[in-house]
């Protein structure tokens, strides 16, 4: 019975260092896209909820949450790049692509790459998952989807630049759940309208509801 319990004790700390470490890394995101290299672990640590002991029992300071981020952000590239890859339609499988590479926010840690360099697995994941998209885009041309001026860097700088817009960030800091659903709904909309321009025959149709005008409004209000 004593080793019930004491087993259940250790499943019960290990789930809770789990959900600190979740909180930590999905704070991390979000403070390093608010605040860029100025982002400090206390910053971090109190939008996870936890204190900065807790943060530095896991990570020795925002260089290592930061390696921690580029891990994950390149195991997410590379899965997404494999399930694009097996799309039937390149230039469909390309479009989840960017949907889904915008809503994770690929790209928006680039600005942070100072802070510290890839480690060399994960250097060699995304080189190969680099080459892997750009095959995907050559064939997203040659099904006549996508426009043959638009080139693979193209694509990843329109993921980055829409990955870094803030608006879905600011409007969860209003806690209010209603409003920041609004939002993501806003961005998926912006997505559609980009991927539009990157089609070579256009769609009229974008994904409803239009964005209500409060998303620009609620952000100023005290």
């Amino acid at each position: 019975m004593a080793g019930m319990g004491v087993s259940r004790q250790r499943q019960a700390r290990q789930a809770e260092v789990a959900r600190n470490d979740e909180a930590l890394l999905r704070a991390a995101r979000q403070v390093f896209a608010r605040d860029g290299v100025h982002a400090s672990v206390n910053a971090i640590a109190e939008a996870a909820g936890v204190g900065v002991g807790t943060l530095y029992r896991r990570y020795n300071g925002k260089a290592a949450l930061y390696e921690r981020l580029l891990e994950l952000s390149n195991q997410q590239w590379s899965a997404t790049v494999r399930t694009a890859a097996d799309h039937p339609d390149p230039w469909q499988g390309l479009q989840g692509l960017v949907v889904e590479s915008v809503e994770y926010g690929q790209g928006t840690l680039a600005p942070l790459g100072k802070l510290t360099s890839l480690p060399p697995r994960s250097a060699a994941l995304a080189d190969a998952a680099d080459r892997d998209f750009e095959a995907l885009v050559g064939r997203a041309h040659e099904c006549g989807g996508l426009r043959r001026d638009v080139t693979a860097t193209d694509i990843l700088l329109l993921i980055e630049q829409l990955g870094l817009s803030p608006l879905v960030e600011q409007i969860q800091e209003l806690d209010d759940a209603t409003l920041t659903a609004e939002a993501r709904a806003a961005r998926r909309r912006l997505i559609a309208i980009a991927l539009g321009g990157l089609a070579a025959a256009p769609r009229a149709d974008l994904p409803e509801p239009a964005p209500a005008f409060r998303l620009l409004t609620a952000r100023w209000q005290t």
